[in-house]
C-alpha cells in the first residue's frame, strides 16, 4: 500500500496576518512590475512567483526553526508533509499546522504535484529525522535538483522521483551519494535516456537499497 491519504483538520483562527500572507505583500510590487509588460510573459511571472515560493526567509527561520519552515515552505507550494509525532496524517493546509510554540519534526516529504525548486531544498537543511522523500509531478525541479538531498542524507532512507521531466540521466546520478537510502524508486522520467544504465550505476553505489526503474507506476511500501 502507498501512503494514506491525510485527514482533514481543524483550521486555526486568528487575526494575525500569515507569513505566506506577508511573503506576497513584501513580493507585490515586482509582481506588478512583472504583469505591466507585456502579457505574454506569462511564464516570466509565475516563475518568478514560485522563486519567491522557494526562498529561504532567514528571518522566519530564525524565529520558528528548521521544521516548521520546511514544513511551511513544501505546504505553500502545494505538497504536504508528516511529522514523527503524527506519522499517519499527512499535513497539507497551512492554517492546521500547530501553533509556532509547538515543537515538530518532519519525517516526510511529500512534493507530489507541487513547485518545489532546487532553491527551496535548502530548507532541508537541520532537518534530522526526514526519512521518505516523494518527488512527483515536480515540474519546477531542475536536472541538478536533487543536489540538496544532500543535507538529509543521513536520515534519508526512502526517495520516489517520478514524472520529473527536467531531470535526465545526470540529474539522477547524485542520488548515488545518499548512502543510507535503503528504498528507490524511480519512473516516468521521459528525458531519461537509459533507464537501466542509471539504476546499474545507482545499485553498485548503493548495494544496500531496493532499487525500482521503470516506466511503470509504483509505490513506496509501508516502513517495516
Amino acid at each position: 500500500t502507498g501512503i494514506p491519504q491525510h485527514s482533514v483538520a481543524k483550521q486555526r483562527t486568528g487575526s494575525a496576518v500569515p507569513p505566506i500572507a506577508k511573503m506576497l505583500l513584501n513580493k507585490l510590487p515586482r509582481i506588478t512590475q512583472l504583469l505591466a509588460r507585456d502579457p505574454k510573459d506569462q511564464r516570466g511571472i509565475w516563475g518568478y512567483v514560485a522563486v519567491a515560493f522557494n526562498q529561504v526567509d532567514a528571518e522566519r527561520l530564525s524565529k520558528v526553526g528548521a521544521n516548521r519552515l520546511c514544513a511551511e515552505w513544501i505546504i505553500k507550494n502545494g505538497g504536504g508533509v508528516r511529522f514523527v509525532e503524527s506519522p499517519s496524517r499527512l499535513w497539507k493546509d497551512y492554517n492546521s499546522l500547530p501553533g509556532e510554540n509547538t515543537q515538530f519534526c518532519i519525517k516526510v516529504v511529500d512534493a507530489s504535484n507541487s513547485s518545489i525548486m532546487k532553491i527551496g531544498l535548502e530548507h532541508l537543511r537541520d532537518c534530522r529525522s526526514i526519512d521518505t522523500v516523494i518527488f512527483h509531478n515536480c515540474k519546477h525541479l531542475e536536472n541538478d535538483g536533487l543536489e540538496g538531498l544532500h543535507h538529509i542524507s543521513s536520515s534519508l532512507q526512502r526517495l520516489q522521483v517520478s514524472g520529473c521531466y527536467n531531470i535526465t540521466d545526470s540529474g539522477l546520478a547524485v542520488i548515488g551519494e545518499l548512502k543510507n537510502l535503503r528504498q528507490l524508486l524511480i519512473f516516468d522520467m521521459i528525458f531519461v535516456k537509459n533507464m537501466e544504465a542509471v539504476a546499474a550505476s545507482l545499485k553498485k553505489q548503493l548495494p544496500s537499497c531496493d532499487i525500482k526503474a521503470t516506466k511503470m507506476g509504483l509505490t513506496l511500501k509501508p516502513k517495516e
